[in-house]
């Protein structure tokens, strides 16, 4: 698979800018906004080893750059901002990258178009699109990639497009699609692209009655990863403990071609019951077992009071394939509470769970429930605060025999701002994951 080096990838996405974003001669409000952050990072475990611990020390500085223009029919951000990093472990200076450009148009009251652009290169392990934060100080963003995968130096862009047009009062039609790309520094672990259109119609019926289809094909390749002999990354045993865990499960291609059905029924603006089917089916190219998946399921949503809303939903999933077919219990689950200074959210799900784009090998197909618990609360004006709590059992079931896993992560977060510039914040992270194979934990 060709790929554009890191560096060109960045210069063409700053160049390509003008062709997405014409400039109209228009009255617009330009703004221009600049910032630094200074951060002290430490990691007791870099590289995930529960027989082996490793820890490291790191100063990140981070200058950046936020460029916004607004007119009534559209809005353009750009972002730039790169880490400049000192690693005290092995003595090493490196700069990290994170670029973004985001663009809104509204072509008439129907039709909007969106665009998004993010690139990131870094040796952070995992960020949480969840919560809206990263392992990057100040940088979110909206790519996932699993904790499990310690310190290993890679970059990625992920572009979405997409078109929303109302055809009718409250009818909505939207289109899009995502490519996504990773590619790691260590020839071990799979690099891949992928690429997905997606197509989705709300109809309304009328006062009581709303539906909903949703399609979506997704196109996975994959590299095939190098022996451990032939790995040009120097960290031995990192290598040697990703050979031996990962086999490879995910270096196949794919293609996935899912759907969905909802039909809804309104109570009153505020409660609505729906019942809904999903199907998918994932073909690999090579030797990998393909299947379907069906979910046949109901739930509510109910908005008790301006501040409190509640939604679940419960049902079945039947995975099928020719070795063995494999139940699995649906279920979505959200609490949502706010207060003048403070909110809450509550939520819990379960099912079946497609990792191959999570930066890890052999994570692959799991059946999985999980809980989550995040707090937020604003002490003062100057003070706010956050904690989270969530546990996850995932059965993996491409693996031979079947593996379980669980992880336990809690998350807490206390910012401070004085005078008009500046804000000192302290984060923790905890994350204990257990494993059936000793040496995933």
């Amino acid at each position: 698979m060709m790929r554009t080096p890191e560096k060109q990838n960045l210069t063409w996405l700053i160049l390509a800018l003008p062709l997405f974003f014409p400039i109209v001669a228009t009255a617009a409000e330009n703004t221009l906004n600049g910032g630094v952050s200074l951060g002290q990072a430490y990691d007791s475990n870099i590289y995930r080893d529960s027989s082996n611990e490793e820890s490291e020390w790191k100063s990140i500085l981070t200058p950046s750059l936020l460029y916004t223009r607004s007119e009534p029919t559209n809005t353009l951000s750009l972002k730039y901002a790169p880490g400049i990093t000192y690693n005290y472990r092995n003595d090493d200076k490196y700069m990290d990258q994170f670029a973004s450009a985001k663009y809104d148009l509204l072509l008439s009251q129907k039709l909007q178009i969106h665009f998004l652009d993010t690139y990131l290169l870094t040796d952070e392990p995992y960020s949480d699109p969840t919560n809206g934060t990263s392992g990057i100080s100040g940088r979110p963003d909206s790519i996932q990639i699993s904790d499990q995968r310690g310190q290993n130096r890679y970059w990625t862009n992920n572009l979405t497009t997409s078109a929303d047009y109302e055809y009718a009062q409250e009818s909505i039609v939207s289109i899009g699609y995502q490519y996504y790309i990773l590619d790691n520094k260590d020839d071990t672990i799979a690099d891949f692209v992928k690429n997905s259109p997606h197509l989705s119609i709300r109809h309304h019926l009328n006062q009581q009655w709303d539906t909903k289809l949703a399609y979506r094909f997704i196109k996975g390749d994959f590299d095939d990863v190098d022996s451990l002999n032939g790995s040009n990354n120097n960290n031995n045993h990192y290598n040697y403990h990703n050979n031996n865990i990962n086999n490879n499960n995910n270096s196949e291609d794919l293609t996935t071609n899912a759907s969905d059905v909802y039909l809804y029924y309104n109570f009153t603006p505020f409660s609505s019951v729906f019942g809904h089917y999903g199907y998918s089916q994932t073909d690999y190219d090579g030797i990998q077992e393909d299947y379907d998946s069906h979910t046949l399921s109901a739930g509510a949503n109910h908005r008790l009071s301006p501040t409190l809303s509640l939604g679940g939903e419960g049902g079945a999933s039947l995975l099928q394939r020719d070795s063995a077919d494999t139940n699995a219990f649906y279920m979505r689950l959200s609490l949502n509470q706010t207060w003048e200074k403070s909110s809450w959210i509550l939520s819990a799900d379960s099912g079946l769970d497609e990792q191959q784009f999570s930066g890890v090998n052999d994570l692959g197909l799991s059946r999985y429930w999980m809980i989550r618990n995040a707090f937020n609360h604003t002490f003062t004006k100057d003070i706010t605060g956050m904690a989270s709590l969530s546990f996850r059992d995932d059965t993996y079931l491409d693996r031979v025999p079947q593996e379980k896993e669980q992880e336990l992560q809690g998350d807490a977060l206390l910012a401070y701002s004085f005078s008009q510039w500046y804000q000192l914040s302290l984060r923790y992270t905890y994350v204990n994951h257990q494993a059936d194979l000793a040496i995933n934990e």
